[in-house]
C-alpha cells in the first residue's frame, strides 16, 4: 500500500461490492468514503419520502459494509458539493478524489457548473 489518501465519493453506487473507485482507492493507500448530499443540487430530482428512506437504509448498510473493512463512511449534508469536496480534501491532505461515472438523465458529472471528471478520477464501469 502506498501512502496516498484517496476520498472515495459516493453518489448513487452506495455498495463495496464490483465498485471500482473503492477498488482502486484501496489498492493505493488509506481511503476516506464520504457521502455528499446538497438538497439544493438535487432540482427536478429531489427524492420524495420512500426515496430518502431508501437512501437511509442504504447508507446505513454502506456504512456497516465498510466498518467490517476497517472504516467508516462520512455523511455530509450540505448547501455545495464542491466546497464540500475542497473540505474534505483539506481536512486530510488528500491526494485524489475517486468516483464512480453516473448514468442516466438526472446523472450529470457536473456540480455546480463544475465538470468533475475533468478535476477528479472518475471511473467507468462495463
Amino acid at each position: 500500500m502506498g501512502s496516498n489518501r484517496t476520498i472515495v465519493w459516493f453518489r448513487r453506487d452506495l455498495r463495496i461490492e464490483d465498485n471500482p473507485a473503492l477498488a482502486a482507492a484501496a489498492r493505493e493507500g488509506s481511503v476516506l468514503p464520504v457521502y455528499i448530499w446538497c438538497p439544493k443540487e438535487e432540482g427536478q430530482f429531489y427524492p420524495g419520502r420512500v426515496s430518502r428512506w431508501w437512501l437511509k437504509q442504504s447508507l446505513a448498510h454502506l456504512d456497516r459494509s465498510l466498518k467490517s473493512l476497517g472504516t467508516r463512511l462520512v455523511l455530509i449534508k450540505t448547501h455545495s458539493t464542491v466546497t464540500a469536496l475542497l473540505e474534505c480534501i483539506k481536512a486530510i491532505q488528500a491526494t485524489k478524489v475517486v468516483f464512480n461515472h453516473l448514468y442516466g438523465k438526472c446523472c450529470s458529472q457536473n456540480v455546480d457548473g463544475v465538470n468533475l471528471a475533468f478535476y477528479f478520477k472518475c471511473f467507468t464501469q462495463f
